[in-house]
């Protein structure tokens, strides 16, 4: 008797999906959304790695994450914090896009504090 796997035969592996996210062509990345977000809240830390290291990813991986905090309620906490390091260590692109998904998930973004210097008397 065939053994369940605890993921559905369709759903490539993980390392496997990650490698072909970075060398596909942005029109066939959608192909990879569905079988990316099977994985839950294990393909977060993944794809926000992949994000960081690569910005032209960046706008489609945060998209994804944003649909992974909606469909799964478990996967949500390390979404937000997934995109909180995006906003705080990415580029201008990932970290505008990431803003954006975090104020569409109802959670607030607060500007960082810029040093100011203090003249001595």
């Amino acid at each position: 008797m065939p053994r369940a796997s605890a993921q559905p035969d369709s759903v490539k592996s993980l390392t496997t999906l990650i490698s072909n996210l970075a060398r596909s062509a942005p029109a066939d990345r959608i192909e990879l959304r569905e079988p990316f977000l099977a994985y839950g809240a294990a393909a977060v830390a993944p794809l926000a790695e992949l994000a960081a290291a690569d910005p032209d990813l960046g706008p489609a991986v945060t998209a994804w994450l944003e649909v992974l905090a909606r469909r799964d309620e478990e996967a949500r906490p390390a979404v937000i914090a997934a995109l909180r390091v995006l906003v705080a260590n990415s580029g201008d692109e990932t970290k505008r896009h990431a803003t954006d998904a975090l104020g569409r998930l109802g959670v607030t973004v607060s500007a960082p504090r810029r040093r100011t210097a203090v003249a001595k008397a």
